[in-house]
């Protein structure tokens, strides 16, 4: 057993393997308090993640195995969801990219960057997690950072979400809720007992109507960053 805290909350984790360890070494928690929820992976949990990804070794399985049930839990009980994006932070604000895989949110991330130096940190390029907290949302951090292993364990209230999309010019304009409402189920983990339905469905609609939602038309350059950056953050200039 080990001790994590990922997204505010401590976890106790015992595993077959040591890869999810190594995996989230930068979580482990040392303080005093306690664990609020324990558990354990079983083979059944493993067997259940090959049949969704049958060519990925059991050590990898197991990992993710043990997001699963952790995002399970911050559903349950912690108003948290996991929503598949890359998450960056600036000036202490972040700002959330998704899209369908392929579609380079990775690498407009990377052009703010490239745009930004020092000013940006990245929160998680592949599978942060958002929790509604005493009336805020915020975005966390988690080992599974995707294939640039880009993540920063930390908590940073959100400042916009944004949806990618290809274009030959870069344009940035207010996107409404009910092409958003697909964006994010299409990016979140979708549980099968109707009562984390209801919760999920719940704290989506929060989400919807209390974060600044755009769609970003982006190309291959830098000057997609330029543009969304200027805009979504209220007018700043990248120097």
């Amino acid at each position: 057993m080990a001790l994590y805290k990922i997204a505010d909350v401590i976890f106790d984790i015992n595993t077959k393997y040591n890869y999810t360890h190594a995996l989230c070494k930068n979580y482990l928690y040392k303080g005093e308090e306690s664990a609020e929820y324990s558990f354990s992976i079983t083979d059944e949990m493993i067997k259940k993640e090959k049949e969704l990804a049958p060519t990925f070794p059991d050590f990898y399985l197991e990992s993710l195995a043990v997001f699963r049930v952790i995002c399970e839990y911050l559903l349950d009980n912690k108003q948290g969801i996991i929503f598949h994006s890359s998450a960056v932070a600036v000036d202490n604000e972040a700002y959330l990219f998704a899209a369908p895989s392929g579609t380079g949110k990775s690498t407009h991330a990377r052009y703010w960057k490239e745009l930004l130096g020092d000013k940006l940190s990245f929160i998680n390029d592949d599978k942060p997690i958002i929790r509604y907290v005493d009336g805020e949302f915020y975005v966390y951090g988690t080992p599974w950072n995707g294939k640039h292993h880009l993540d920063t364990n930390c908590k940073v209230k959100i400042k916009a979400i944004c949806a990618l999309l290809r274009a030959e010019k870069p344009f940035v304009e207010k996107a409404n809720v009910s092409d958003m409402l697909n964006v994010i189920l299409n990016q979140t983990l979708r549980p099968n007992k109707e009562e984390q339905i209801d919760k999920l469905f719940d704290l989506i609609e929060k989400l919807l109507y209390n974060v600044a939602l755009y769609k970003l038309g982006c190309n291959l350059s830098i000057d997609s960053a330029k543009i969304a950056y200027k805009t979504l953050s209220g007018g700043k200039n990248e120097d």
